[in-house]
């Protein structure tokens, strides 16, 4: 790089959000994994487009001095940055991180700067029918034990809590087969929490015909 160049991008790799990889994975196994929280990305420029208007640009190798010149902790190998392309044509301004984080938990790196938060929204399950709460309760139990109505709202939503999970689950009913189920969890959950909610959407997906994706937005795959 030139030093213009490697000052640009030093700057670019510190705002982020920037992917982080202790290797630069193969162009086929990016896809693979972008295409998880978009099916529609593909090549554009020097990295990939998802959606309309976000691209993630890389591989970027980093060496010690792009590293340091960055504030990125050293030790690792590659890197990648999402962008919106356009910043007034609007549309979802979170979705470049999302990405970014997601990725992260697929390829073991890690996002930049890092989120101090665990995510309250943990799972979606999207496009299902309708399944009376019994058979979701009993569906569920494994994962989320002791669920029971809490709410049901004018707009057609209920919740689910239990005193034995942080889990609560969100059923919203738009019609018959078209049903939105979101598991969420308060803050300060524990780390076997997020895998117990997607494990739980791929039930209700499974049983309700539905998409689970997971808080990232990606795919949630066996």
């Amino acid at each position: 790089m030139g030093m213009i160049s490697d000052f640009l991008m030093a700057r670019r790799l510190r705002k982020g959000p920037t992917l982080l990889l202790p290797y630069a994975p193969d162009s086929a196994t990016l896809l693979k994994t972008v295409r998880l929280h978009d099916p529609q990305a593909g090549p554009y420029g020097r990295g990939l487009k998802i959606g309309e208007n976000v691209e993630l640009r890389g591989p970027i190798e980093l060496t010690p001095e792009l590293a340091a010149r960055a504030g990125l902790p050293a030790g690792w190998a590659a890197a990648f940055f999402a962008r919106n392309i356009d910043s007034d044509a609007g549309g979802d301004f979170a979705r470049p991180r999302l990405l970014v984080r997601g990725l992260a938990e697929r390829l073991g790196g890690r996002e930049h700067p890092e989120c101090q938060e665990p995510p309250e929204d943990l799972a979606e399950v999207t496009g299902g029918r309708l399944v009376a709460v019994g058979e979701v309760v009993g569906l569920l139990a494994d994962d989320v034990p002791g669920l029971a109505v809490t709410t049901v709202t004018d707009a057609g939503t209920t919740l689910l809590t239990s005193a034995e999970s942080p889990i609560e689950v969100f059923v919203t009913e738009w019609d018959a087969d078209d049903v939105t189920y979101e598991l969420s969890a308060d803050v300060g959950y524990g780390t076997d929490v997020p895998a117990a909610a997607r494990r739980a959407a791929l039930a209700l997906a499974a049983r309700t015909g539905g998409v689970a994706r997971d808080h990232n937005g990606f795919l949630i795959t066996e």
